[in-house]
């Protein structure tokens, strides 16, 4: 077993209820535990408050890192957002003295200190590093082997490169092996790496955010995929809820509609779960799998 502080974020025990229910329960099956911690707080945002104010942005990120760092534990997050936000900090004030002296004169006021002795990975990087998908594979009790999934690693877990050093943010291939580990057959498509588009909703193009979603889906559906799978929260809510409005004013997102799946709920069904088991009813986007294969 491998041991991790989970940080939640904000997204996942406010809109995804499920997707945090299964991680606590389907995790320590393939050999992760997780301790919980009511401490956290917002990561905080890696688009909004990071461009508004980037040393506050830093100043509150360093923070929730030092309650890891009290426990003597690394963090695992299952939000491309939160991995970003924790681990582009985490890694510019160990690198950095000045920055993180700066960092720790505010934190002082609070009675912390920024040390720099624990690690931030995400969920799919825990698999990676620390699983292995050659293990992974072993302990899988329902292949999913009637599925075919389009993968969607999302922005955030990919770049920059040089600090996450996850996957090639120009090919990444991770995400598809995860979805091959399964049992499922990854299926390429040209648009792999584009963004979902929250960013531009974020910043109030919801216009342009809908182009993302609409492009993104309708080449999903034509590349004979029967779901979309993400591992971020954000981008979920693009391909639930997002393509749900989006699709009151499109014709082609209403007639061919493709439904999400989040690693976790995958890896669930994986694992042995049923579609009902999973929370697959509380999505929005909910089209019978038999009318896609």
């Amino acid at each position: 077993m491998v041991n991790y502080l989970f940080f939640k974020g904000c997204t996942i025990p406010a809109n995804l209820p499920n997707v945090e229910k299964l991680t606590l329960e389907v995790l320590p099956e393939i050999g992760i535990n997780l301790e919980e911690s009511d401490e956290f707080t917002c990561c905080p945002d890696p688009i909004r408050l990071q461009g508004a104010n980037q040393y506050f942005w830093m100043a509150s990120a360093a923070r929730n890192i030092t309650i890891a760092e009290e426990k003597n534990m690394n963090i695992m997050t299952l939000c491309n957002g939160c991995e970003n936000t924790l681990g582009i900090v985490n890694y510019k004030l160990k690198n950095n003295p000045k920055l993180k002296e700066k960092v720790n004169e505010v934190l002082k006021e609070i009675g912390r200190e920024f040390k720099g002795t624990i690690e931030v990975r995400h969920f799919l990087q825990v698999l990676k590093d620390d699983i292995g998908l050659d293990n992974l594979k072993q302990m899988i009790k329902n292949p999913l082997t009637d599925l075919k999934v389009a993968g969607h690693p999302g922005c955030h877990i990919l770049m920059p490169n040089e600090i996450l050093k996850f996957d090639n943010p120009l090919d990444p291939e991770f995400y598809d092996k995860f979805i091959a580990a399964l049992g499922a057959t990854p299926i390429d498509y040209l648009s792999k790496i584009d963004c979902c588009g929250v960013s531009l909703s974020l910043a109030g193009d919801k216009e342009a955010s809908n182009q993302c979603i609409q492009n993104k889906i309708i080449d999903v559906y034509l590349s004979g995929a029967q779901f979309i799978s993400t591992a971020c929260p954000a981008c979920f809510n693009q391909f639930d809820l997002g393509q749900f409005i989006a699709s009151r004013e499109n014709p082609q997102l209403k007639e061919n509609p493709v439904p999400v799946l989040y690693a976790i709920e995958l890896l669930a069904l994986a694992m042995g779960r049923s579609f009902e088991e999973i929370g697959f009813n509380l999505h929005r986007i909910k089209t019978p799998v038999r009318e896609r294969v």
